[in-house]
Parts: structure tokens; sequence; C-alpha cells
């Protein structure tokens, strides 16, 4: 019998199967799914002969296998639990328990904000290809989700803190968000990805749909904060319409192996996105960031900036395309990516790209790969610090400088809690 690339995979093979018993229970078109389901087989899993995935494989989906999550467990966490998970002060909490909303656990939202549970949404399968293959099996196995709706001129004050929580060995959790922005809308949005247990392995598959409409400005964080043995793959579609700002921080905190990415397009002239990101990995854990921004309107902005610290044999990876449309004139793009290897082991590796095919642009990319200053560190302990203490100084140092550059309290202070844990377990 002759087999697809994805039934040669134990995890693809296991949802494969499940498809027929699972689709009925399924919120929103079985057509759509089926055919989400057909690219996924045809594609199978992203491997390391995809050019995009050069530097991440999917290995441990073969070692283990990862079957739909149940859709609901046993020991769900108390309301301060939640809160505590989440971290991001005045939020208002929507939670999902194995990709389930839980409206127990959830708060009322303010007027002006429509959320719908993701049987409102017809999944689509973004992107083609092998390399986008995991976008096509979420739209295939998504369960739920939010839909945000922003009407034109609400500006929401409050942030939204979107948790999602996976628990059971072997589950794998699939999520599906749409937020759209009417014009001159504002809302910031935090994603929180987490684990029920923090040894259980599961697999985390999520995706966001975003539409800023003209004038409207949305500020999204990404915290991937699951436990040691989880895998987390999450992927930011988004639109930006004339004049609108798009402000981005993706945080790799936890995980066996973690993977974010963005995919931002310009819809029309006149946007700006912002996109920031950080990866603190110890042990073996494996991060990348991933961001595609394609310039395709006159008069738009990009500034990104990445940084990574890796210690004992964390592998950190980043890889950032900017292109530029023969068009899109009057451009500034920047992208800047920064390493820092806390042990000989540690491993970074970075792909910055430029794709510039306009005249009359201001465009730059560059990437670093180093250790802490030497002579900043001798300066600190001439004035009495402790190595460990002088370390733990700089590394802060070096994480706020990112964390600053955001202008929304609420979520820079929920970043700099999960920083400052790591920062706090940081060993020599």
């Amino acid at each position: 019998m002759m087999t697809t690339p994805a039934t040669d995979n134990p995890t693809a093979r296991a949802h494969a199967e499940a498809f027929a018993g699972l689709v009925s229970s399924l919120p929103g078109d079985a057509t759509a799914r089926q055919d989400a389901l057909t690219r996924f087989k045809a594609a199978g899993l992203p491997t390391r002969r995809v050019e995009e995935w050069k530097f991440t494989g999917l290995d441990a989906l073969s070692r283990k296998v990862f079957a739909p999550a149940a859709p609901a467990i046993t020991g769900s966490p108390s309301r301060a639990q939640i809160e505590a998970i989440a971290g991001v002060p005045g939020a208002i909490h929507a939670v999902f328990i194995n990709g389930s909303f839980d409206a127990s656990l959830s708060d009322a939202l303010p007027a002006g904000v429509a959320l719908l549970s993701g049987a409102s949404v017809t999944p689509t399968a973004t992107g083609e290809g092998r390399g986008q293959s995991l976008i096509a099996l979420n739209a295939a196995f998504m369960r739920d989700g939010v839909v945000i709706d922003v009407a034109d001129g609400a500006r929401i004050e409050q942030p939204l803190a979107l948790v999602f929580l996976a628990g059971g060995d072997g589950a794998a959790v699939h999520t599906r968000n749409v937020v759209r922005l009417g014009s001159g809308a504002a809302l910031q949005v935090v994603e929180i990805h987490a684990s029920l247990n923090a040894a259980g392995a599961t697999f985390s598959n999520a995706v966001t749909e975003a539409v800023i409409g003209a004038g409207a400005r949305l500020t999204h964080a990404r915290i991937a904060a699951e436990g040691k043995s989880a895998l987390h793959h999450s992927h930011a579609a988004v639109s930006i319409g004339e004049g609108g700002e798009y402000v981005s921080f993706a945080l790799s905190v936890g995980g066996e192996l973690t993977r974010q990415e963005s995919d931002v397009r310009f819809a029309a002239p006149g946007g700006t996105a912002r996109l920031y990101g950080a990866y603190l990995g110890r042990g073996r854990q494996h991060m990348d960031h991933t961001t595609r921004v394609r310039h395709d309107h006159p008069g738009c902005a990009t500034e990104e900036l990445f940084k990574g610290a890796l210690d004992g044999e964390a592998h950190g990876v980043f890889q950032g395309l900017i292109h530029v449309a023969p068009h899109a004139i009057k451009t500034d793009a920047r992208q800047r990516n920064v390493n820092l290897l806390l042990s000989d082991r540690a491993v970074a590796d970075a792909k910055p790209e430029l794709e510039i095919l306009a005249d009359d642009v201001k465009c730059s990319h560059g990437a670093t790969v180093g250790d802490l200053d030497a002579d900043e560190i001798f300066y600190l302990r001439a004035r009495g610090l402790s190595p460990d203490a002088a370390r733990r100084l700089l590394l802060t140092g070096y994480v706020e400088d990112l964390i600053g550059r955001l202008d929304d309290a609420a979520i820079a202070a929920a970043i700099k809690a999960r920083t400052d844990a790591w920062l706090g377990e940081e060993q020599p």
C-alpha cells in the first residue's frame, strides 16, 4: 500500500485515523475540514529538507504519538490560578482547557467587543506546501478559539488575556483565533500558552488571524511557557490596513521545542509593524522564531528586534524575511537579531533576509552572536558583585531593553514577570 507523507509519521497518522470519529463533534464546516486534512496528508509534516524548517526538526512527533485531545480533563485550575498563570494586570480573561472555551473561568467582555466561539469560524488553511502544513492540520482539527470584533472607533482599555492550557500526556491541541479591528479601533491581546501538568508531553498548534482596519492599532503578545516536555507551534497571520499599526511581542521560555511564526502583510499604504521577541533557553530546549513581512504598498515601516539568551545545550533560531514589492516605494524596514551564548554548548542560528525589488527605500538587517561582555562583568565584580550577580544584572538589562520598547504597561509587566522568573532560575 502506498503511503502519503503524512502517514509516514505516527502523530500525523493518529490524526488522520481519528478524523472520521471526531469531525461530527467539531464546529464549523465539515467539508472545509476534510479539504484541509487532504492538503495536510498530501504535504505531510515539515522536515529539515524544507528551507524554512532547515534549523528545526519535528522528530519529537515521531518519538511519541500525539493524538487530538479530549475537550475536557479533570482537575481544572481555580480562578486565582488562572490569574497567576496569565500574569496580566487588570486583564479580561478568556480561558481554554485543551482547546475548549471554559465560560466558568472566563470574564464578561466590555462594550465594543463581540466574542464568539470557534463554532462561528470556517477554518481556513492559509499557506501552501509542506512548510505551512501545520496550519492545514489546525484547520482540520481546531476545536475552539475566539472571534474578536472591535467596532469602528472603539478603543478597549483593558487587555484581553487568552489563556490556553493543555494537559494529558500525548494530547494534541489545536486552536484558532480571529481578531478584526474596525477603523480607528485599538485592542491589546495576550496569548498565554501553558501546561496543566508541567511534566506532561503535549503538542499545541495554534493559529491567530488578525485584520487591522485603517488607523487601527493592535498590540499582540504570545507567551510560550509550557512544561519541559511540551511541543509548541503558533502562527500569526496579520493584515494591516491604511495607517494601521501592529505591535507584536513573542516570548519563548518553556517547552522542549517551540516555534513561533509571524506572517505580516501591508494591505494598504502608510502602515507600521513593530515585531519584537525573546527566546530564553537552557538544558536542551529548542526555540525558533520565524517572521515574514511583505511590503506590498508604499510608505510602510517595519521594525524587528529579536534577542536570544541560551544556556546549557539550548538551540535558538531566528529567521526573518522582509520582502519589498516593486511599487512599495518609501519603505522603511529594519531588522536585527542578537544572541547571547551563555555556555560553550549552546547554539544560535540566524538567517536574516531582505528581498528588495523597489528603489527609494531604506532597509537594513543584521545578526550577532556572542557572550556577555567580560569587561562589563569585571567592572561589576570590581564594585562588589559576585560573578552570578554580575551575570544576572547584565542579562536583566539585555532583556529589559527589549521589553521597554512596548508601549502597553500591562503586557510589558506580564512579559517581564516571565523573564524575571527565568533569570531567577539562571545558573552559571
